[in-house]
């Protein structure tokens, strides 16, 4: 009899084995996992509650139930992500999404395990636990009624806030950044006037002879020779506006370098030396625009060009007093010597305005 009980009991073993192994062979293929970031919140803090999926390409794994926005009484759901997928190899992927919980009761929160679903069978994560912490209350203090109703503001800007629809902002900025930009154009314009309006010994010398003391001046600066090369161009070419300015009436200080180009073809005493400023109008501009470093060569062709075209545009000399129309006899017998006037008035103009105002000038600009 105790054999029959005992056969008995062997073939029930193996029916529950032969039962349940096909289940766990196909959960041996899918493993999950729950975990929580802070087991322990304040109230109305928030935590994070992680889910983890690995299975088989093409596996069909569901996750039960849908959440709503409890997640247990006294913890509440408010974001469930969206699944995101990492491919381990060997055929294998995992997929994670999370929930996002908080709680407003103070205690302990027992959160079942997750259930999914693969195929016939169903799996289930750890269970979870979530402690949460009342606020502390500072007993010491008096109880504080609660405030009364406030009537609501009245000040305009106020109301312009809470009552001007966006088209109407867009427009106010744009008027008061047109504004502005018309207040700094008339300052800086104030600004450069005032500059020019300083009265000085060299302001009253002829446009030339002003250029070609301000590009020596320039020149014993030594701007470039220190990696100043912006500044020397900047300088060097606002001498030359200057010069056209005063020379010729051309309004260079408000033109760009084409545009002072095609007024130089445009006149006949500068048509033929247009190649020189343009040599120093484009290196200057690749200099301040294109931040080039140009050559030493380069730097000193520019002055060389610059001093140039302001001698070979200068204005002619006024031809020299007539001799007077005493007879050398009449002279010698009134003055008792001999003069030469026209010699020396030639020698003197021979003398280039660049030699006169040149290196040996030191005042600064």
């Amino acid at each position: 009899m105790a054999r029959h009980v005992r056969l008995l009991g062997m073939m029930a073993v193996v029916a529950v084995l032969a039962a349940v192994s096909p289940q766990r062979a196909a959960a041996a293929d899918v493993s999950v996992h729950a975990s929580i970031d802070s087991l322990t919140l304040w109230m109305g803090e928030q935590t994070r509650i992680r889910l983890e999926v690995a299975q088989d390409k093409g596996e069909q794994v569901w996750l039960l139930p849908t959440f709503s926005d409890t997640l247990v009484r006294g913890v509440e759901v408010l974001e469930v992500s969206s699944p995101d997928t990492t491919d381990l190899g060997s055929g294998r992927i995992q997929i994670d999404r999370s929930l996002l919980v908080t709680s407003f009761d103070s205690g302990f929160f027992y959160i079942p395990p997750f259930r999914y679903l693969s195929g016939t069978d169903t799996l289930m994560t750890e269970a979870l636990s979530l402690k949460i912490l009342p606020m502390e209350v500072d007993t010491t203090q008096s109880i504080v009624d609660i405030k009364g109703v406030r009537a609501p503001s009245s000040a305009w800007w106020l109301l312009l806030w809470d009552n001007m629809p966006l088209w109407g902002w867009i427009v106010l900025l744009v008027i008061v950044l047109a504004v502005l930009a018309f207040v700094g154009y008339r300052l800086y314009r104030k600004y450069r006037a005032g500059r020019h309006e300083a009265v000085s010994p060299e302001a009253l010398l002829p446009p030339h002879e002003k250029a070609l003391l301000a590009l020596s001046q320039l020149r014993d600066e030594k701007l470039w020779q220190e990696g100043r090369e912006k500044e020397y161009y900047t300088y060097l070419t606002d001498i030359l506006r200057e010069y056209l300015v005063g020379r010729f009436g051309i309004q260079a200080m408000e033109m760009t370098s084409a545009e002072i180009l095609s007024a130089l073809r445009s006149n006949q005493e500068t048509r033929l030396l247009n190649k020189q400023m343009k040599e120093i109008l484009e290196m200057a501009d690749f200099v301040k625009f294109a931040k080039v470093k140009p050559a030493p060569d380069d730097n000193e062709s520019a002055m060389r060009n610059a001093v140039a075209f302001v001698e070979e545009t200068r204005p002619e000399e006024a031809p020299a007093d007539a001799v007077s129309s005493e007879t050398p006899a009449d002279a010698v017998a009134t003055s008792g010597q001999e003069t030469a006037p026209a010699a020396t008035a030639d020698e003197e103009s021979a003398q280039s305005d660049w030699e006169k105002y040149g290196p040996s000038n030191q005042k600064p600009l």
